[in-house]
């Protein structure tokens, strides 16, 4: 299943530390912004490592399931990148 996550991270360290984790699991869409296709466990651990990072009284992550009709209406436009490398018209 596909996922965005986005997140707004105070400390630089921090930042560089859940960026870091999310690079190895699927594609960078944006600074603060990853799409991965991973499985709900899969998830669940992703989210896990994530919280203990992450400082609770500053920091927010937001993870967003993206259903297989949400993906099939997906427009995007410039450079095309794609975790599953599908064709974007």
């Amino acid at each position: 299943m596909k996922f965005l996550i986005t997140y707004d991270i105070r400390n630089r360290k921090r930042w560089y530390r859940v960026f870091k984790i999310l690079k190895e699991k699927g594609l960078n869409v944006q600074l603060s912004c990853f799409e991965v296709d991973i499985n709900e466990k899969e998830m669940e651990d992703l989210l896990f490592e994530i919280q203990k990072i992450i400082d609770w009284q500053e920091d927010s992550v937001y993870c967003f399931p993206i259903s297989k009709y949400a993906v099939g209406m997906t427009t995007k436009l410039g450079k095309n990148e794609d975790i599953n490398e599908s064709v974007v018209l």
